[in-house]
């Protein structure tokens, strides 16, 4: 292995943990994912080691990273390592534009790069570049990760909290912080293999804001954990006022994103070519009786703007008011055609405090197909927080006199209501009947009795706050909810008693497993996150 400059060689991946090249060496392990996936490390380049600051850990800050290191070929350096050790921050951004089949793999060496925990401005940031991959992926053939730290990377997905090369983890040290961002016209870029917790905003987002000509394309997210975040599990996308820059073949596939406090997922401005599938979704809206904001008690928030897009085989747990948003956006000059279709189909929805899915009635064109779907567990109690909530009538709402095109066909409602009542010219719907549909069973989750519904787990708080009164919020006995990524269940009836500090009235319960694969003897086979990886 050669330098792309001047420095010395790192050390090889696995030097920071316990042993050897393990399963998978060479690919020939059935079941495990074949180890040189990124290629040959044939030119490397190690981030110097920050200086220790006093009173709080060092942070990695390179605006123009390019610039910083004039001595670096940036057009052909293989790997950019990130020194083990636990950060403030990292802020890496003026990243090189790369092909897709040469690109700059960044990931960590030497253990765990950990981020987080001090009240800082950022988290982990990204800017800029084409062609380059940020994994915590331990892969001795390619020189990545560290063989300490593997996350869920090799099967061992239960209980695997902490166990990533690349650990960003804020505790909830400061309001308003996103674990991992991605932004400054940054395109072309893959995540892989790495764990996000306890950030109070997003868990990864990606956007550059108010620049309409910025489009995001050819993005991989997939192989995240991402769990315990007080907002969005992903956020990519802006929501505000056009010029927006839109997403093309964006991939979303085998990721977990679990107890969010709003949406599991919120993807926007979405074009041509996107593709959500395989992913365990929730329980979403956890925090739905005190997020920062109303209207944010939603599962999977999905706006598209123009070209084909699929969202399918993915499990979706637990939501607030609805499983599915769907806003079709219509923006100026977008390159809609006649063709263009929004299809939900495969997927499996449960536990609702009010109902399914609805489709806002904005003409874009496109054909929007919900086929082959089920739907259960409906929970009616929304208007703990909103008072005036009248109870559903449909698992399915359509905006009135909606001009695009809905096909809805052979979903499946186990529940009270039909699965539409309120029908437009614009919908064909048959075959969508009321039936049992059994419930998917995870490996090892977070025990039987959130299992069986995970709407009773909830955020912790002492007042509704997005209630109108801003009631106080009485837990009963054998609640269950979450409080700074813990999860707790109550001793008592009990309000205000803060479970951190109340073991009178609360009892600490084991960290979860999060192994969400489905169980040998589960229905609904080949949903959620697959394992093996095809």
């Amino acid at each position: 292995m050669t330098c792309a400059c001047g420095g010395a060689e790192p050390a090889p991946a696995e030097s920071g943990g316990a042993g050897g090249a393990g399963p998978g060496a060479g690919g020939g392990t059935p079941g495990v994912p074949a180890y040189g996936r990124f290629g040959e490390a044939r030119t490397t380049f190690t981030l110097p080691a920050p200086a220790p600051r006093a009173g709080e850990r060092p942070a990695i800050a390179y605006p123009e990273l390019t610039a910083s290191f004039p001595e670096v070929d940036w057009s052909v350096l293989d790997r950019l390592y990130i020194p083990a050790g636990e950060y403030r921050s990292i802020l890496l951004g003026g990243l090189p534009e790369r092909s897709a089949d040469r690109p700059l793999v960044i990931t960590n060496l030497g253990g765990q790069v950990k981020v987080g925990g001090d009240a800082a401005d950022h988290l982990f940031v990204l800017k800029g570049g084409k062609g380059w991959i940020l994994t915590g992926r331990y892969d001795p053939v390619s020189e990545t990760g560290d063989a300490g730290f593997r996350g869920h990377a090799e099967g061992a997905f239960a209980h695997s909290q902490g166990t990533y090369g690349l650990f960003i983890d804020d505790a909830f040290s400061k309001e308003g912080l996103s674990g991992l961002a991605i932004g400054g016209g940054a395109s072309d870029f893959e995540l892989d293999t790495i764990e996000v917790a306890r950030a109070e905003f997003a868990g990864v987002m990606a956007k550059t804001d108010d620049d309409g000509q910025a489009t995001m394309r050819n993005v991989k997210i997939h192989d995240l954990y991402v769990h315990d975040v007080g907002s969005e599990g992903i956020y990519f996308g802006s929501t505000q006022a056009q010029p927006q820059h839109a997403f093309e073949r964006l991939e979303v596939y085998d990721n977990r994103f679990l107890r969010t406090g709003t949406e599991a997922l919120q993807v926007g401005q979405l074009g041509s070519d996107c593709e959500i599938h395989h992913n365990v979704l929730g329980p979403g809206a956890v925090r739905w009786r005190s997020a920062f904001d109303h209207y944010q008690d939603g599962n999977v928030q999905y706006g598209q703007r123009y070209g084909s897009s699929s969202f399918h085989h993915n499990i979706v747990i637990g939501t607030g008011d609805l499983f599915i948003e769907l806003f079709p956006t219509r923006v100026d000059k977008d390159p809609r055609s006649p063709g263009d279709t929004i299809a939900f189909t495969d997927n499996y929805f449960a536990d609702t405090s009010l109902t399914g899915v609805y489709t806002h009635a904005v003409d874009t064109g496109a054909t929007i197909r919900f086929e082959r779907n089920t739907f259960l567990g409906f929970h009616f109690n929304y208007g703990e927080v909103v008072p005036d909530t009248d109870e559903p009538v449909q698992v399915f709402g359509v905006g009135s006199n909606a001009p695009n095109p809905h096909v809805l066909r052979d979903n499946r409602v186990d529940g009270p209501y039909p699965f539409i009542k309120w029908l437009f010219d614009s919908v064909t719907a048959e075959d969508n009947p009321n039936a049992e549909v059994p419930r998917v069973r995870f490996r090892d989750f977070m025990g039987a009795a959130l299992d069986e519904n995970y709407r009773l787990l909830e955020w912790w708080t002492d007042r509704a706050t997005l209630s109108p009164d801003g009631r106080a919020v009485v837990y009963r006995k054998g609640a269950f909810v979450v409080h700074q990524g813990a999860l707790y269940e109550a001793l008592e009836e009990n309000q205000g008693k803060q479970p951190d500090q109340h073991p009178d009235a609360w009892r600490a319960l084991p960290p979860p497993a999060d192994d969400v694969r489905l169980s040998a003897d589960s229905p609904h086979k080949g949903l959620g996150v697959r394992w093996p990886p095809p």
